[in-house]
């Protein structure tokens, strides 16, 4: 995949894809990252909550439409982390809900990264098929569990 190319630079998660070591938590690091300093500021309203779950989806349908268009022979190769950059941002959801968001930001990190590696349950499912859709739920679900880790933690903490 070649940098310059607007499909590869989303699929390679504006580079991160092309780390050495672990792409794919380099893709999700990232991802935390832009959520941290571009979306976590902004969501002060259940508005712009509702525009950044939008931006998620938009953002689901753009890795389904990339993958095939760069991906070749291989299936669902390391460098591919826009599924990376979905997940995290689901799991980002409950992030602003928290005081001490940073640490937050950071237990949503662990946490994906965590079920996006061990494949529990229905994730495995997804991740065993190929194509493009498999390729993104298995991190959506990841993401999803996440998020609802931390909004059980959110319940009982607060």
């Amino acid at each position: 995949m070649n940098l310059k190319k607007p499909l590869s630079f989303i699929a390679l998660g504006f580079g991160s894809g092309l780390s050495p070591v672990a792409p794919g938590t380099a893709g999700s690091f990232l991802a935390a990252l832009i959520y941290y300093f571009i979306f976590d500021p902004l969501i002060e309203n259940y508005f712009r909550e509702f525009l950044f779950i939008l931006f998620i989806i938009v953002s689901f349908y753009v890795g389904l439409y990339v993958y095939p268009r760069t991906v070749e022979d291989e299936e669902d190769p390391g460098s591919f982390v826009w599924d990376e950059f979905v997940g995290m941002w689901i799991a980002c959801l409950p992030v602003h809900l928290f005081e001490n968001r940073l640490m937050w930001l950071l237990v949503a990190f662990l946490l994906f990264r965590l079920l996006d590696i061990w494949k529990p349950g229905l994730i495995q499912e997804f991740d065993n098929k190929d194509g493009a859709i498999n390729v993104m739920m298995d991190d959506v679900l990841a993401g999803v569990l996440s998020a609802l880790i931390l909004y059980i933690l959110l319940i009982i903490i607060y």
